[in-house]
């Protein structure tokens, strides 16, 4: 593989991966992940390989049957990068932000699609639906106070989830149009069907091989966006039992089915997510009575909600600066303890109620199970899950996280999270050795930006492409080749790529 395409640090990077992979399955992965970088136009499987050019050695087909036929574990993949950022936070306490993103897709026969709810296309307040696939992610904030007062969410764990409005309906109308077109121009008819891995056996999702869908799964069975964050907390908690991990999630995974699920199984995880304002809260049942007949009371009072205690209690509130968004902030913040016997049975939680002193802003609601964190710090927190919210955004615009046009279960199932595992690989080379080369190369930064500016995701991506186009200039190996000819296939190279 010529080492020219990427800097031998990133390579570097790359080899810690080697053992999740077989030896062809690893060099697939490094073509991929080198094409991913340099593709400057859509992000396809073919325009990945296109961008990869000579590194791509082997016949095409078989970089396809890397996502869907290859023999290797996401989460394994995803085990191996949390293990590389806790070597570098060199922490004993490490945050992960927990959210889901949407990743719209074209095509009826598209497997796992269906039709979910779409944030972004929402307008004055009425819901608006996609198609295309929902992936539950996990990610770990990363901070390097030297580039930046705000950190990086750097996504390593995936979960699928299937909703319950499935498309790629056989008797769709468009389906019905393509057939009367391809029988008008003679063509043969088409043979795609709409395939799954999963099916129902004795009430249990068991995987399968690749097979005709007939349909989504049963409510009962099929996994929720809290199962499936609780699913990945868990692994993720049991595979390092010596770090304290810190959940940040929105209000949508403030949930018994993840709190209490996670947090009865280990003692090593907390949550920090946003409440909400009608809460019902308990105090701690009291102890059973001697000789009483009958079940233990399993909850004791009722507490006032949190926005009645804020009313009542107007005066417990004190003016605070949290570090929020890379600024210092006044807010006003007041905390209470209680059972939120609902999420979390049996153990006490804080609600910490949030004032903007200038009434500009609603009052918001945050909830911890760690009791002892104080109010403030736990307002600073939750504001670090904003930058999952950034890292979606650079992933589909600069890494092109919606191109890829796979239609196999296992190639959906990998095809976006490959483009974030991308993203969360750059920004963990930059942060190690990429600034240092970026401050080698001079690069002359815009006039109108702060030279303590926060550095993009843009900065970073292109400081990696131009390590790599610079060693492939300036290697020694590589000064006898006339440099008429090198900038030919450079030129080559990077129109291929557009």
């Amino acid at each position: 593989m010529p080492e020219w395409i990427v800097p031998a640090s990133f390579l570097g990077l790359l080899s810690e991966f080697a053992p999740v992979f077989t030896a062809p399955s690893f060099e697939s992965f490094r073509v991929v992940v080198t094409g991913w970088v340099h593709a400057l136009g859509k992000h396809r499987i073919s325009d990945v390989l296109r961008a990869a050019s000579s590194v791509a050695s082997k016949h095409y087909g078989s970089y396809y049957r890397f996502l869907s036929e290859g023999r290797w574990s996401l989460d394994e993949l995803g085990l191996v990068l949390l293990s590389l950022v806790l070597r570098v936070l060199r922490v004993d306490e490490v945050e992960l932000v927990l959210d889901d993103t949407l990743s719209r897709r074209k095509g009826k026969k598209v497997a796992l699609a269906g039709m979910h709810a779409d944030p972004v296309l929402r307008q004055g307040g009425r819901p608006f639906h996609s198609y295309g696939h929902v992936f539950v992610v996990l990610a770990a904030h990363v901070t390097a106070s030297k580039l930046a007062s705000t950190g990086w969410a750097l996504p390593f764990m995936f979960r699928l989830f299937e909703g319950r409005w499935r498309g790629g309906r056989a008797d769709a109308p468009s389906d019905k149009k393509r057939a009367a077109s391809r029988r008008r121009r003679g063509a043969d008819k088409r043979r795609r069907v709409r395939k799954t891995d999963r099916k129902l056996v004795r009430g249990q999702v068991v995987e399968c091989e690749a097979r005709r869908d007939n349909g989504p799964l049963p409510d009962d069975v099929r996994p929720t966006k809290l199962q499936l964050a609780a699913e990945m907390v868990l692994l993720v908690a049991r595979r390092f039992p010596h770090i304290r991990f810190r959940v940040l999630g929105d209000h949508l995974y403030n949930g018994r089915s993840l709190v209490h699920e996670v947090m009865s199984q280990l003692d090593n995880v907390h949550f920090v997510v946003r409440g909400h304002g009608n809460a019902a809260l308990y105090e701690l049942p009291p102890p059973p009575e001697p000789g009483r007949r009958g079940r233990p009371r399993t909850r004791g009072e009722r507490l006032p909600t949190p926005e009645a205690w804020a009313r009542r209690k107007s005066t417990r509130f004190r003016k605070v600066e949290v570090e929020m968004y890379g600024k210092r902030v006044r807010l006003e913040v007041a905390s209470l303890v209680g059972m939120a016997y609902r999420t979390l049975p049996g153990r006490l939680v804080r609600y910490v109620v949030v004032r903007d002193p200038r009434g500009v802003y609603e009052t918001q609601y945050l909830m911890t199970t760690d009791t002892e964190l104080e109010p403030a710090e736990v307002v600073a927190a939750y504001a670090r899950r904003w930058p999952l919210e950034q890292t979606f955004r650079d992933a589909k615009q600069k890494l092109g996280m919606q191109d890829p046009e796979t239609q196999l279960p296992a190639s959906v199932r990998r095809a976006a999270p490959m483009a974030m595992l991308t993203y969360s690989l750059v920004v963990l080379w930059y942060l190690t050795d990429g600034h240092r080369q970026a401050q080698r190369m001079r690069t002359q930064r815009d006039p109108w930006y702060d030279k303590t500016a926060r550095p993009s995701f843009g900065d970073m991506l292109a400081t990696l492409r131009r390590a790599g186009w610079r060693r492939g200039f300036l290697d020694p190996a590589r000064r006898r080749t006339k440099r008429s000819k090198m900038l030919e296939a450079f030129l080559d190279e990077v129109v291929a790529a557009a």
